[in-house]
């Protein structure tokens, strides 16, 4: 069995006390990093929840978001004080974005939902319970979630929008402004005279109390049907007394147009029978 002799006379004392010193400095230093980050994060984390409370967010988001936000610092924070010891992170680097990008390919659809729910909470294109129209479908806004938004439809259906193309798609908020344009379809006979119809259509708009009159009202002949001379009525009401008018106008309008002999025609076809000159039938 070999012997290992160590001789102790040739350590080199000065290089190993300075590179202990050394070592020990860096050590420090990574340390006083590591506290001063995680104390910092701690301190982020709090200021991120008085931020995301005062959102229409669940409960749930804002956990969500904190904690990426903290576990993010914090891995920042350890990398930091890996370099200052000295350890190589170009490696560590290459792995996790190797790792990332996996993750990515495999989660793509999902990222993008997410990424849509991050650009919804912070532009704010719409908030819970307004009445929005996006990818097709109408319905008030019930939850936005991180990865999608949950409209309830006026049918009382639930209609669930992946956040991603919620936001890359084309977004109508019809309660931001506080109220809406009430459009309302009439065809009248040929025989009607208009001046006499709009002074009556203009007391049905009057007669509405949802009606805001301040933003004013348009009775005009739209267009020139095959039947009928087709008018176009708008006037403008509370978002939320949107239906009420419609329906209201609707009714009103027709009880008016008919108290007042004005009629609404229907579709007419006239049938033209041309008997040829040698009539089978007279034979």
């Amino acid at each position: 069995m070999e012997k290992l002799n160590l001789d102790l006379t040739k350590i080199d004392l000065d290089w190993l006390i300075s590179n202990s010193i050394s070592w020990g400095l860096k050590l420090f230093t990574a340390i006083i990093i590591l506290v001063i980050g995680f104390w910092l994060t701690s301190k982020a984390s709090v200021l991120i929840i008085k931020f995301l409370s005062k959102s229409r967010l669940s409960v749930s988001i804002r956990n969500f978001l904190q904690s990426l936000v903290s576990v993010l610092l914090k891995v920042l924070t350890i990398i930091i004080a890996m370099n200052t010891v000295g350890i190589q992170t170009t490696s560590l680097a290459a792995l996790l974005g190797g790792l990332a990008v996996g993750v990515g390919l495999a989660l793509q659809g999902s990222l993008s939902n997410l990424a849509g729910g991050l650009l919804i909470l912070f532009f704010k294109p719409f908030k819970v319970g307004d009445y929005i129209e996006a990818l097709g479908q109408k319905g008030t806004v019930q939850v936005i979630d991180i990865l999608q938004t949950v409209l309830l439809a006026p049918n009382g259906q639930t209609i669930i929008l992946p956040n991603g193309n919620v936001f890359n798609n084309p977004i109508i908020n019809l309660t931001q402004s506080g109220y809406r344009r009430v459009e309302i379809g009439i065809g009248v006979s040929y025989d009607a005279e208009f001046d006499h119809v709009k002074e009556v259509l203009t007391e049905v708009i009057k007669n509405e109390p949802l009606v805001i009159e301040d933003r004013g009202y348009v009775i005009e002949i739209n267009e020139f049907g095959d039947n009928s001379v087709n008018l176009a009525m708008y006037c403008y009401c509370n978002s939320a007394d949107f239906m009420t008018v419609k329906w209201n106008l609707n009714r009103a309008t027709k009880k008016a147009l008919d108290a007042n002999g004005i009629g609404i025609p229907y579709p007419q076809r006239d049938l033209h029978l041309i008997m040829p000159e040698n009539n089978i039938l007279q034979k």
